[in-house]
């Protein structure tokens, strides 16, 4: 099941993560009452950890895909900048090329 909604995914982290928490209680108590026989709830909390970094992983998605946004749009500020400045001395040169041909023709 693929899911891109953040919120939901968090939602469902906070989830597993209380069903691994309440799994591992219960294999504690099982482990001193009967500890030869806790291979069920052995395999519910592996299942359920399982499960919640699979959940983990879709969050990384997100996060990969803020990232790049991010930088891209720090890449897009800086190269406009650049820009401007680039602008900036291209019209100073003007100015001083244009007062020099004025002083050359005086």
């Amino acid at each position: 099941e693929e899911c891109h909604d953040p919120v939901e995914i968090r939602e469902n982290v906070k989830r597993l993560n209380q069903a691994v928490l309440n799994g591992f209680l219960k294999l504690v108590q099982k482990l001193v009452h009967d500890p030869n026989d806790n291979k069920k709830l052995r395999d519910e909390l592996s299942h359920n950890l399982f499960l919640m970094l699979q959940e983990c992983n879709k969050f990384r998605e997100h996060q990969a895909r803020e990232i790049l946004i991010d930088t891209l749009e720090q890449q897009l500020k800086r190269r406009e900048e650049g820009l401007k400045l680039l602008n900036t001395q291209i019209g100073e040169a003007d100015e001083a090329l244009e007062a020099l041909r004025k002083f050359r023709n005086n």
